[in-house]
């Protein structure tokens, strides 16, 4: 009987111990919105993968479960479905010879549609007269620039000030009309997947498969994906312009902020002009990052249904995977696109010289652009300058002539921008009220003056 005792009670312990080997399982409290986890953070995470193309061996640094998924998978279907096959073309100079190479092209925007990558404010060529709409990111991340510097205001008669930054722009000895960018991967890359591979390990030393598939998917889902999207290179390609191109100074931005481009037309066209892309030398890779997108969006479903049969243990495992590798996608995404934009700039542009001052209205902005940017080729030519007026200032009334006429007369001839009474006292104005408005435009060209001394006396009207 004792012995039957005994081991009735032995039994009891053991199926106690087995209950109890399980961490938390005796909580009735149960994550139901773990799942729902899942379907956050894709902005932050589609930004890290994507940007792998540029990080030296962080392509295979991706494999981690991360939060977002369902947008994850969204963005890259987008992506492989947008590619392009080009012929590139590679030149061998000691052989003489030309190759052309399919490659596949992939606009970058497709991911950073809101981060600067589309594209830029509209441009008008002082001297080449070329009117682009819609101009490169470089062009977007300057315009960032000039808001940031440090301005000086000029005193005159206000109605709207306008911000006019001038850019004298050197072309530096890394700008190639096709390149490519490489950074080192930062050593917090290995936290992320250390956690994910723990908490993967844990749910099976525990039996909680469900969390562990999950866990285990979105490894692998998000590692191919980091996989063959890095296996591209991050390309910029910008036009080179024809030999005998007059200068390339012109205006970016419209209204209230004007950014002068003052440099040679080999720069200004990588601003206006140049395009990044991802290159992949296959269409075989966008083909498998579909088949990574396809997984990651049923991943993201999956979730929802397999992640609430798992016991809090395994849910907990599962958020915390996920939390690790949120804080992580969101602090290299803010990286990204602080530190990379800015090297990448550099790469291209250097360090360009930026001088802003803040013009009180329109016509002293506008005479100050002239005064910037007066170039021998064209300020001896009166009607260029005058059609440059009237790309700023569309007006065409009688007055408005008057003074377009006078200022390129004397830009031409390079005589002061000082008036007298006679310069606005017309026998062809017979009202007074226009003779007051043309007054009113001579001092106004006044004012742009006062900014152009300053601008000269701050060292910074040197040529590019």
């Amino acid at each position: 009987m004792l012995s039957n005792e005994s081991l009735e009670t032995a039994q009891s312990q053991a199926r106690s111990l087995a209950k109890r080997s399980l961490p938390l399982a005796d909580s009735d409290f149960v994550l139901n919105s773990a799942a729902v986890a899942g379907l956050l953070g894709g902005e932050e995470a589609t930004s890290t993968v994507a940007l792998t193309q540029i990080y030296d061996k962080r392509r295979w640094l991706g494999w981690y479960n991360s939060p977002g998924s369902y947008v994850m998978g969204k963005h890259f279907r987008r992506l492989a479905r947008s590619a392009k096959v080009d012929v590139v073309f590679d030149s061998d100079s000691d052989a003489g010879t030309t190759s052309g190479s399919q490659m596949v092209h992939i606009d970058p925007s497709v991911l950073f549609t809101h981060e600067g990558w589309s594209g830029g404010p509209a441009f008008k060529g002082i001297y080449s007269g070329s009117n682009i709409q819609i101009t490169g990111p470089l062009a977007s991340w300057l315009m960032k620039k000039a808001g940031k510097t440090d301005s000086q205001k000029i005193e005159g008669r206000k109605t709207q000030p306008v911000n006019v930054t001038v850019a004298v722009l050197q072309q530096v000895a890394t700008l190639r009309q096709q390149m490519t960018f490489h950074h080192r991967s930062p050593p917090l890359a290995f936290v992320p997947i250390a956690v994910s591979l723990s908490t993967c390990f844990a749910c099976g030393c525990y039996h909680q498969w469900f969390a562990f598939s999950m866990i285990l998917v979105g490894i692998l889902s998000r590692g191919f994906a980091c996989l063959f999207i890095g296996s591209g290179n991050l390309v910029f390609d910008h036009p080179k312009p024809a030999e005998g191109s007059p200068p390339g100074d012109g205006v970016l931005g419209c209204d209230q902020d004007l950014v002068l481009l003052k440099g040679n037309e080999y720069v200004v066209n990588a601003i206006t002009r140049g395009r990044f892309f991802f290159r992949f030398r296959s269409k075989y890779t966008c083909r498998m990052v579909e088949g990574c997108s396809i997984l990651l969006i049923v991943q993201a479903i999956a979730q929802l249904i397999f992640i609430p049969q798992s016991k809090l243990f395994g849910q907990l495992m599962f958020v915390s995977s996920l939390a690790v590798s949120w804080i992580y996608n969101l602090w290299l995404s803010s990286r990204d696109k602080g530190e990379v934009k800015e090297a990448i700039f550099k790469q291209v542009l250097g360090e360009p010289s930026l001088t802003k001052f803040v013009l009180p209205n329109r016509v002293s902005a506008v005479v100050f652009l002239l005064l910037v940017s007066n170039n021998p080729r064209t300020s001896s030519n009166p009607k260029k300058l005058k059609k440059i007026m009237d790309i700023f200032l569309p007006s065409d009334s009688e007055v408005w002539e008057i003074w377009k006429d006078t200022v390129a007369e004397r830009l031409k001839s390079g005589q002061a921008l000082q008036f007298s009474d006679t310069h606005w006292n017309r026998e062809e104005l017979t009202e007074d009220d226009d003779r007051k408005l043309l007054k009113t435009l001579f001092e106004d060209a006044k004012d742009a003056v006062k900014a152009y001394t300053m601008f000269k006396a701050n060292g910074a009207g040197t040529d590019a």
